[in-house]
């Protein structure tokens, strides 16, 4: 009981409890309504029965003290006295025998004594001498007898009482049955929460009740959304260790190819303007030795421009050097240069507050990714590059004392985004940088029936 009043009970143990219990309740009230009501009823009939008796008893007198054969109407009044019911008429022949008890019941009662007990006995009321030919021959006793009206009401309680507990029983078993079809979604809800756990994304079966149908609904939805999430984390680790490996292997190759043969030639050179520097030193040696060394010169910018491109690919070192804006500019300038068929508009702000590591490289990401999108998939004519800063307060724009965040936007006039966009690589990597900054990316399509790509960096909390 402790356990059901602190709401620890299971809901079916409830939804079976409560109704027995205020079933057996209403059991309890209809039994006591019956007997708290039977003793009026009781008087009444017994009262009813008194007023006839009497009626029925005077007139068979008068009918015995005119009848041409008294005796004989004497005994046919003694055959039927006992035809009135709730009273007991005796014939006492000699009146001083007669006695105050009353007389004992014809047929037993079908109610126990214990239950006649509770109302009240039967008892003598009134006596009728009986006169025939002016001579007086005995008397007619008349009592109350409530055990037959006990009897009905006993007989009522009983059938009220066991048909109000077959019909508690069916409502208690309807009940159960209904809690078990009620309750089964909601345990293969439970299991279909345990698969999920588990990394299982398989949808419920259909929910019939129309309750917890948009439960189910909504469990298939949330399923199918993990299900695609994880599809989507297992593809970007996929291509993060290709894109790795494949990163690997072109490093290799061009340390391999570009500085293997450039150091090689350097050492080649050094050993010559050792061995010419050791021997006469007439002016045509002084002149190799110099074309040698511009070769050497000459290698060592290779060197550097392709150690340079490879850490630019790995890692812009703009970002570093110049800030944001100006790396930002400086990507622009060359996507430019190598696609000048499209025309790149860029409105950029001309100060930058302090920003983090994170999310310059965030942004610029993210404007790269763009850039490349565009040139590979837009077929647009124009681009738009724009950042700005933000004041914002819950999200919204504010005064200059709100928050400050970086909004960057990319939109451009080609085709546009496919009827059913789903995040590739590129867009999932972009997507991932912003919401660790703890920004938002938002996708959709623009003004100029092209793309839209934007995104609000939030610089307070990042950095």
């Amino acid at each position: 009981m402790s356990n059901f009043l602190r709401a620890r009970a299971s809901l079916r143990t409830r939804l079976i409890l409560i109704p027995s219990v205020l079933l057996g309740f209403g059991i309890v009230i209809a039994i006591f309504v019956t007997l708290s009501n039977a003793k009026g009823r009781i008087d009444s009939e017994v009262a009813s029965g008194v007023s006839l008796g009497s009626v029925l008893i005077e007139y068979a007198l008068d009918n015995v003290g005119a009848s041409s054969d008294p005796e004989a109407s004497l005994k046919q009044l003694q055959l039927e006295r006992s035809r009135v019911r709730h009273i007991s008429v005796s014939y006492i022949a000699d009146p001083e025998d007669r006695r105050d008890a009353p007389p004992r019941r014809a047929t037993p009662s079908l109610a126990p004594d214990w239950f006649l007990n509770l109302f009240q006995a039967a008892k003598p009321l009134k006596s009728y001498p009986v006169v025939i030919n002016g001579r007086t021959r005995g008397e007619l006793v008349m009592s109350t007898r409530p055990s037959d009206e006990a009897a009905e009401i006993w007989g009522s309680l009983i059938f009220l009482t066991g048909l109000l507990g077959a019909i508690s029983i069916s409502i208690v078993i309807l009940i159960a049955l209904t809690a078990r079809q009620t309750l089964k979604p909601l345990n293969e809800l439970m299991d279909g929460l345990s698969r999920l756990q588990r990394g299982q994304f398989d949808d419920l079966d259909e929910i019939r009740i129309a309750e917890l149908r948009e439960i189910g609904e909504q469990f298939n939805r949330l399923a199918r959304g993990l299900a695609r999430t994880e599809a989507d984390n297992h593809l970007l680790i996929d291509r993060l260790m290709s894109i790795q490996e494949s990163e690997r292997k072109e490093l290799a190759r061009e340390l391999h190819d570009e500085f293997g043969a450039s150091l090689f030639g350097i050492r080649v050179a050094a050993a010559c303007i050792i061995e010419d520097a050791t021997s006469d030193s007439s002016e045509e040696r002084m002149q190799e030795i110099v074309t040698r060394a511009a070769s050497i010169s000459s290698l060592v910018d290779t060197i550097q421009k392709q150690n340079y491109r490879i850490l630019e690919r790995i890692r812009p070192l703009t970002l570093h050097q110049i800030g944001l804006v100006d790396a930002i500019g400086d990507l622009v300038n060359q996507w430019r240069a190598a696609h000048r068929d499209v025309a790149c508009d860029v409105d950029l702000p001309l100060e930058s507050p302090l920003l983090n590591e994170d999310v310059s490289l965030a942004a610029y990401r993210m404007v790269q990714e763009c850039l490349t999108n565009v040139a590979r998939h837009a077929k647009a004519r124009s681009v738009r590059i724009a950042m700005r800063w933000l004041h914002l307060r819950d999200g919204r724009p504010a005064g200059a004392d709100g928050q400050i965040s970086m909004h960057v936007s990319i939109e451009d006039d080609g085709v546009g985004l496919p009827p059913n966009l789903r995040f590739g690589f590129g867009l999932l990597g972009m997507s991932e940088r912003i919401r660790k900054t703890g920004g938002r990316l938002n996708v959709r399509g623009g003004s100029r029936a092209g793309a839209l790509v934007e995104a609000i960096i939030p610089l307070t909390a990042s950095a």
